[in-house]
């Protein structure tokens, strides 16, 4: 019996994710991933159009699985205060992703091409709804005050996005102190009074 189609992908990513963290993108071969998988080029060319959109589809099941611990953390918080800030912790979190680094490699070292560059943004554009919604409930609550939750969306994704800086200047428990501060200072703006 033949597998499917997106476990066959799935595993193929996530060899060829193994591979990139622990030799870089450019690093590591289409060789080397046959070899790890156990799959002709062919095979591995049939199901992504090239080494680049294989690790597009790494970084698309890492931000998948990015959504899904999410919502188990947001389940564990009862306001949207809480949950403010535990979205900074899940943001900060993922500069511990081995991955990362691979991921600023790919986009500092590539010419993108345009599908590629709506890819990417595809993905971070995933969490906005993840944002607003967080931020309608403190609003409809009244945790926050009234305003548009697609412009504090934008405001808090920038915030958190803007520190991701950080990942190149200091350690992990510094970027989570700071994510956490970020909250407070969001909250002095938007807090219902």
């Amino acid at each position: 019996m033949r597998k499917p189609v997106e476990l066959i992908k799935r595993e193929i990513a996530t060899q060829a994710g193994t591979l990139f963290i622990q030799r870089g993108y450019a690093a590591t071969s289409m060789e080397e991933i046959c070899r790890a998988t156990g799959r002709s080029k062919g095979s591995i060319y049939y199901h992504f159009k090239s080494k680049e959109a294989l690790f597009l589809h790494v970084i698309k099941l890492k931000a998948e699985a990015w959504n899904e611990t999410w919502a188990l953390k947001e389940g564990q918080c009862s306001t949207a205060v809480e949950k403010l800030y535990a979205l900074a912790e899940h943001f900060a979190d993922d500069f511990e992703n081995p991955l990362m680094g691979v991921a600023n490699e790919f986009m500092t070292s590539q010419i993108i091409d345009q599908d590629m560059m709506n890819d990417l943004l595809g993905m971070l554009r995933s969490s906005y709804h993840l944002y607003e919604k967080v931020l309608e409930e403190g609003i409809q609550r009244g945790e926050l005050q009234a305003d548009n939750a697609r412009d504090l969306m934008y405001i808090l994704h920038g915030m958190l996005g803007g520190l991701g800086t950080l990942y190149y200047e200091t350690d992990i428990k510094e970027i989570k102190r700071l994510h956490i501060k970020s909250i407070d200072v969001f909250l002095n703006g938007v807090r219902a009074r």
